[in-house]
């Protein structure tokens, strides 16, 4: 009986370890029995590039800019929300915008409210177009104070929410702009 070399059977078990490794990670688990994670495409999730960005099958469209707001991730539909999506600014201006089942937006601004109490932020009660959203104060760092608002909007077809995250004094200029164009591209697709 004949016996490979000691570095072929050397060489031979970290290629064999690499196949069942490419083996494992490109079959899909089995909707049931792993209980482990499962991660989707923004296909699979429902998205599809359009000529400004990305469209949801619900028919939310999610333009690449937003005002001055870059397009960071979209979000799948969960239990009461349609999809959504993330945008950041270069400034640290954060937004996310959802939509949700007519009917459905003001439960979601309720939520938001009551949880946030619930975490022990303090709700702060702003001027300008901050005021007809809910706003807490998150933390304060010298002069900054750091704002999480959120705003509800009835559509035809369609509620949305809108929770922007920005600093104030910093960004107290933008958030007026940054709320319009939010609201003129929801105008455009609703």
């Amino acid at each position: 009986m004949t016996r490979a070399p000691k570095a072929l059977s050397l060489l031979t078990l970290p290629v064999l370890f690499a196949l069942i490794f490419i083996l494992s990670a490109t079959n899909e688990p089995s909707a049931q029995g792993t209980g482990g994670a499962r991660v989707y495409s923004d296909q699979q999730e429902g998205w599809v590039e359009d000529m400004a960005g990305m469209r949801h099958y619900s028919g939310l469209r999610c333009p690449d800019l937003v005002g001055p707001l870059a397009r960071a991730k979209v979000l799948a539909a969960d239990a009461d929300r349609v999809a959504g999506c993330i945008y950041l600014g270069r400034d640290g201006i954060n937004a996310i915008l959802r939509k949700h089942v007519p009917g459905s937006g003001r439960q979601s601004t309720y939520l938001f409210k009551k949880n946030y109490s619930s975490a022990g932020f303090q709700q702060v009660q702003l001027t300008g177009v901050s005021a007809s959203g809910v706003s807490f104060k998150t933390r304060q760092r010298g002069d900054r104070v750091y704002i999480e608002t959120m705003w509800q909007f009835e559509g035809e077809k369609a509620d949305f929410t809108l929770w922007l995250y920005y600093i104030l004094p910093k960004h107290e200029t933008d958030i007026a702009a940054t709320l319009e164009a939010f609201k003129v591209m929801l105008a455009r697709q609703n």
